[in-house]
């Protein structure tokens, strides 16, 4: 037994620890307003709102914000590199740059005039590409940094056999996961389908070391995608929005807060 659980405890070390004794321990709670929560790789965290950007350090101290959003509604932010953040605008078909600092870096690529009007997500791929999903045609579509096309994968409407309702899409490892009502997607670096992972209707997921998180009914769970071992843990907070993951930091928002917690095993 105690061979079993020193084995958990590695198993899980050090991005993030979940086992039968372990419990959240409350960091720091901070008042704010955000429908969206994103942390870069370097550690910055990221709220959204219609009102813009606001930035915050792992402590929960604000830093700055960027409320010129003149593109309507953000739909999302891929942070996932700090240098070159993807910002969306849905209603308007637009995406804007950002550095770590909010401020924009480069053109904005408006993907209506290169004929992708219906776009409903959007993510960063390896050296500066971005993959798109449209809604009309069912098909992803990978562009590269001069905005050409270097990969489709087809109408998935007749590949899966299902109308696609996807609704979050991240590119970690070169490997393009695609959250739907069905499951999570699983796509390589050309845009083939590979595989659906069986957790249905979710709308947001963070990848850390083979491990897919996740919240559902109140709890933060976790898929592992080699093993397919499955863990969760009971959150304390009620009503929670989005969550984000960095390090041994959990970071939840809630109607009116950020709240940090550090997941420590008794």
């Amino acid at each position: 037994m105690k061979f079993y659980w020193i084995s958990v405890v590695i198993f899980l070390f050090p991005f993030f620890l979940i086992a039968q004794n372990s419990e959240l321990v409350l960091d720091t709670r901070v008042s704010a307003i955000a429908t969206m929560i994103e942390v870069d790789n370097v550690g910055n965290v990221f709220l959204l709102n219609n009102g813009g950007v606001k930035k915050y350090n792992l402590q929960g101290n604000f830093q700055q914000k960027n409320s010129a959003m003149v593109y309507g509604e953000i739909a999302s932010l891929d942070a996932s590199n700090a240098l070159k953040m993807v910002m969306y605008f849905r209603d308007l078909s637009q995406i804007t740059y950002l550095d770590n600092q909010l401020a924009s870096r480069g053109e904005n690529v408006a993907l209506d005039e290169l004929g992708y009007v219906q776009t409903t997500q959007v993510c960063r791929s390896y050296n500066d590409g971005l993959w798109l999903y449209d809604q009309v045609s069912f098909e992803l579509t990978r562009l590269n940094e001069q905005l050409e096309v270097t990969a489709q994968s087809g109408n998935l409407n007749q590949i899966l056999n299902i109308m696609p309702e996807m609704s979050y899409m991240r590119e970690v490892d070169r490997w393009l996961y695609v959250a739907d009502v069905e499951g999570v997607f699983v796509f390589d670096w050309y845009g083939s389908y590979q595989k659906i992972i069986p957790i249905p209707d979710i709308s947001k997921f963070v990848i850390r070391s083979n491990r897919l998180f996740y919240l559902k009914e109140n709890k933060l769970k976790y898929y592992h995608l080699k093993t397919l071992e499955k863990a969760e843990i009971l959150l304390k907070e009620k009503g929670v929005i989005d969550f984000a993951l960095f390090g041994d930091r959990l970071l939840l928002i809630t109607q009116n807060e950020l709240v940090i917690y550090r997941i420590n095993v008794n």
